[in-house]
């Protein structure tokens, strides 16, 4: 099976079928500069989980569809689970990189797996002891004293899969007093960007809450057209941090979930069979 062409699979010395495969899945983004993140993540997680098949999937079929019609072929969780199954894989444990439990991660789990055994690792912000690691992982990056905008993507068609993100929004905006969370749709929106605007900053500062700085940071937030966030608080100078991805802390959170879900495919928990021990990885 071919894999997506930012992270070229490496192949595994010897039979790995006994293992668990791990497959990282990502929503997508079509922008070639945000893809590169991919790369980033997928060799942090070949440098923590030495000796285990890893493998992509995407829950985006437009984007795969807009990739595809590119040259650039990725895979739906469907095909890569057709893959793995084909090539003796009986366990598969599913890694989300979603930031919310919401419409996208939940699509993970209504995937088709029968006769597989197979776990699930949360998303980013599943649990409070979650939303308090995120927080310290952006901290170093916040500036208590400048405005500051954290570019949510929330969902407007199912507003339950808002809650982790409402309750994050809650509790980084009574750390910070100058910050504020605002999402693409859904809760809890864009009132806080005419907050920032009414303070009229010298220094605007955004921070993807967002695995990758796709086409909503490229044009929603930073666009030239005169309904994107950066123009309608006019801030004289605006500044962008890197998208989640890159940031080692926030992949250390999603291992974490990670290494759960194998621990339940281990000796005794799901019937398994031996598996390696998970290399940890400070993050640097």
């Amino acid at each position: 099976m071919s894999t997506v062409s930012v992270t070229p699979s490496t192949p595994s010395t010897g039979s790995t079928a006994h293992r668990p495969a791990i497959v990282l899945v990502a929503f997508g983004t079509s922008v070639d500069a945000a893809r590169k993140v991919y790369a980033f993540i997928d060799a942090q997680a070949r440098l923590r989980y030495p000796g285990y098949e890893l493998q992509w999937a995407f829950t985006s079929s437009f984007i795969i569809r807009k990739l595809k019609r590119r040259g650039i072929v990725t895979h739906t969780i469907a095909e890569v689970v057709d893959a793995l199954r084909a090539r003796g894989f009986q366990r598969i444990v599913f890694q989300s990189l979603h930031v919310v439990p919401g419409e996208e991660y939940h699509s993970i789990r209504a995937a088709d797996t029968t006769g597989l055994q197979v776990a699930f690792g949360d998303a980013l912000l599943s649990s409070a002891a979650d939303i308090e690691a995120t927080i310290a992982a952006l901290a170093p990056d916040i500036d208590p004293t400048a405005a500051t905008v954290l570019v949510a993507h929330g969902n407007a068609k199912h507003p339950q899969f808002n809650k982790q993100l409402e309750a994050f929004t809650a509790a980084i905006e009574a750390r910070f007093p100058h910050l504020v969370v605002a999402s693409i749709e859904g809760t809890p929106g864009t009132a806080g960007l005419e907050t920032i605007r009414n303070r009229k900053p010298s220094m605007l500062h955004f921070i993807p809450l967002l695995l990758v700085a796709g086409a909503h940071i490229l044009n929603t937030v930073l666009g030239a057209e005169e309904d994107s966030w950066k123009n309608i608080i006019q801030a004289p100078q605006t500044r962008c941090s890197k998208a989640l991805g890159w940031n080692k802390e926030i992949l250390a959170i999603y291992f974490a979930h990670l290494d759960r879900a194998l621990a339940s495919l281990a000796p005794g928990r799901e019937g398994g069979s031996s598996l390696p021990t998970a290399q940890t990885v400070a993050p640097r």
